[in-house]
């Protein structure tokens, strides 16, 4: 992902028909595990894409599980779909951006919320290697990363209204970009609590530019209320809301304290230095403070009055993101060699409910598997987390009042 030669579209195109095949195979190991067996090792090796790659030399990841297999593909689904998202900002298509940013969110939330807790409540081995894993494999990470790109599907959206003709609402865009602040704040602590040794291994550069984009945000947040405020004739209030904004763009005295972290000098983020400058000479508040000791002589409060500020407003911007299922394929031992698979090892590999035999090539003969609805209601291991359309549910109201 990271060869500029690649397109990031035509990746993520490759990855969305790649999905259901393994899947497929994932679902016939699950429901035939009695024939799903290897005649060589099967192996999936992989690096990260979200952890910082100090060497030159990449360091692979190896796996034998279908389900690593299944689990990194889609996170490589979901940063190819970012990548795409930030090449339609770049471009200034804010709308685009914005779907894309949500289906980055939405199969990270599918992978933090639903693959990766089945997944690791029936893999004991899984949870031993918490030190080597990848950061994709992680809940913690992938809870944390799908706030991060609602968040950022959310600053689309604000671009998408700030470009278009006319006076926005600045108090709609004010609260918009304080609910920004907090998904960007929610992600650090989500990483620092739940997965702080893959978070030590993020750049550290890219942390930074999170602190840095919370207090923009928190700083754009009231600027736009300041307009709102002013726009309504309360000027002294304006003036209290942005002269917060101002202290919000200094670069903070300490790692702790508020403000900005400091920017290198040959650092990632020096090339932003002229757009700071120049949005604290746009916020102008020398010349609000001329005009209301001048002309409105409204009283100034030393900050915000809590009634007076913005609450944050959360899209929570997602697209659900769901996996295609297809029925099991038939496994089992070729008819003309079944001693030649006798003699050959198995491989134990772990794909979500224990640990299995892998699967062979497809047999002759051999008893057709059922197909996905049929081995989804008869599988005991998954009766608890079977759901009952709205049709069921309605079919058995109406069966249950035909009887009384």
């Amino acid at each position: 992902m990271a060869d500029g030669k690649i397109s990031h579209a035509a990746l993520s195109n490759a990855v969305v028909e790649y999905v259901p095949l393994i899947n497929q195979i994932l679902l016939s190991c699950k429901f035939q595990p009695e024939v799903a067996r290897l005649d060589k090792r099967l192996l999936f090796s992989w690096h990260s894409g979200i952890e910082q790659i100090k060497h030159k030399k990449k360091h692979y990841f190896d796996s034998e599980a279908l389900m690593f297999e299944l689990v990194l593909s889609i996170a490589t689904y979901a940063l190819s779909e970012s990548n795409v998202g930030c090449d339609s900002c770049i471009d200034g298509d804010f709308p685009q951006a914005s779907r894309h940013f949500s289906k980055t969110a939405g199969a990270f939330k599918y992978l933090g919320d639903d693959l990766l807790p089945n997944w690791m409540a029936n893999s004991k081995q899984h949870a031993d290697m918490e030190k080597e894993s990848l950061a994709e494999t992680r809940v913690g990470v992938c809870v944390a990363f799908t706030t991060l790109f609602a968040a950022m599907a959310q600053q689309m959206a604000i671009a998408t209204i700030l470009v278009k003709p006319g006076t926005p609402n600045y108090a709609l865009v004010g609260k918009l970009c304080s609910g920004i602040g907090d998904d960007l704040e929610s992600f650090v602590s989500t990483l620092r609590s739940k997965s702080p040794m893959h978070m030590s291994r993020m750049d550290p550069s890219f942390l930074t530019l999170v602190t840095f984009s919370i207090n923009v945000q928190r700083a754009l947040s009231l600027y736009f209320l300041a307009r709102s405020l002013w726009t309504a004739c309360e000027y002294g209030v304006a003036i209290s809301a942005l002269s917060e904004a101002t202290v919000a763009m200094r670069t903070r005295s300490s790692p702790t304290g508020r403000g900005l972290p400091e920017i290198e000098p040959n650092g990632p983020l020096q090339s932003l230095v002229p757009e700071i400058n120049g949005y604290k000479l746009h916020m102008g508040i020398e010349k609000l403070e001329k005009d209301n000791s001048l002309v409105y002589f409204d009283k100034v409060p030393p900050s915000v009055p809590a009634n007076k500020a913005l609450k944050a407003i959360h899209l929570k911007k997602m697209e659900e993101f769901s996996l295609e299922m297809r029925d099991p394929l038939p496994l089992g031992v070729p008819a003309d060699e079944p001693k030649k698979m006798e003699d050959r090892s198995m491989v134990a590999t772990s794909i979500g409910v224990g640990h299995i035999t892998n699967h062979s090539s497809g047999s002759d003969g051999a008893t057709p598997p059922p197909s996905y609805d049929e081995a989804m209601s008869s599988d005991p291991r998954l009766a608890p987390a079977l759901e009952r359309s709205d049709s069921d549910l309605a079919r058995e109201l109406h069966a249950k009042l035909n009887t009384e």
